[in-house]
């Protein structure tokens, strides 16, 4: 399955995989841009770090409008650089079967127009670099809902926007460097987590399970993957995760470091993407039951896992001798 983050621009459904999105915020007060005009709309404070804010709305070819208290900006890495992309609201995360592009050709600025007139924004990059507004506008579909001609208090709006601007902000960070982090992002529990892509050797169905008598209740059991016999840990029962709401565990990470190997059970993959390292920020007391010594972080709600401290732990294999 693809994961897809769903949102509208002026009536029209659109959507973008999970290996751009980051998290979303409500739209706060803009600043201005560096260099005023183009696709820029503003810039924007978010947790320190200062991005430019992209409007979807002139990228696919409509008239500008202020900012609305019920806009939403779209937290995405773009592979290059971290960006927020205003749209008018979001309707959350659906999953779609993978699709063959084979003979489906990408249509202007890397996007992607469904059968059922959903616009996919299949490629980021070109979209930013590269749009046309007026060729964008041309194959869009039509709305599907009215946008509607209500008018908020520009003053009241305003005043909303700033505030909200004000509390997630932070002092800004020096910028480093450094190459962002590549993830692959999954969910469990209800719960979206990443695993840096380094110790991922694949990611398969889970097949048949079988217990191993006398194990830890969080070793599910052991099964094959590729002819190789590996032991499989269920998160939820090592950290106690509470609320766990319907889970299936249908798919394994396979993780390794050269000599130790075992498996992760998730729900289903969300996505590979790249994590900006200055986004990463101290998981929040009381927002996971982990412990900190597995923890790279998190990004707003998503929580980043550190793969080498789980092979490190001797509590997550199975000993030959209880085999």
């Amino acid at each position: 399955m693809t994961s897809l983050l769903t949102f509208s621009v002026d009536g029209i459904p659109c959507a973008i995989p999970n290996e751009y999105s980051l998290f979303v915020v409500q739209m706060i007060a803009l600043k201005q841009p560096a260099v005023p005009g183009g696709m820029t709309a503003g810039m924007v404070n978010i947790e320190g770090t200062i991005l430019p804010v992209y409007s979807l709305r002139r990228l696919f070819g409509f008239d500008d409008r202020p900012p609305r208290t019920s806009d939403i900006l779209i937290i995405a890495h773009s592979g290059t650089e971290t960006v927020a992309l205003w749209a008018d609201e979001t309707s959350g995360v659906a999953d779609i079967p993978p699709v063959d592009n084979t003979n489906s050709p990408l249509a202007p600025a890397g996007l992607r127009i469904t059968s059922d007139g959903v616009v996919i924004i299949q490629d980021l990059p070109a979209l930013l670099a590269g749009a046309d507004p007026v060729a964008v506008h041309a194959i869009l579909p039509p709305a599907t809902r009215d946008t509607g001609t209500e008018t908020e208090d520009f003053s009241h709006v305003q005043d909303v926007l700033k505030k909200r601007a004000q509390r997630i902000a932070r002092p800004v960070r020096a910028k480093k460097e450094e190459m962002p982090v590549e993830v692959l992002k999954f969910r469990l529990a209800n719960q979206e987590y990443a695993l840096t892509m380094d110790h991922i050797r694949e990611v398969d169905l889970t097949g048949e399970i079988t217990p191993v008598p006398g194990t830890p209740d969080y070793i599910s059991g052991i099964c094959a993957i590729r002819g190789e016999i590996i032991s499989l840990v269920d998160l939820r029962e090592f950290f106690r995760i509470r609320n766990k709401g319907l889970t299936d565990l249908n798919r394994v990470i396979v993780i390794t470091d050269g000599t130790i190997t075992f498996g992760i059970l998730a729900d289903f993959i969300t996505g590979i993407g790249m994590l900006p390292r200055e986004m990463l920020a101290p998981v929040r007391p009381g927002q996971t039951t982990i412990a900190d010594k597995y923890l790279l972080g998190a990004v707003r709600d998503l929580i980043v896992l550190d793969a080498a401290a789980f092979l490190a732990d001797p509590q997550m294999v199975i000993n030959d001798t209880r085999m």
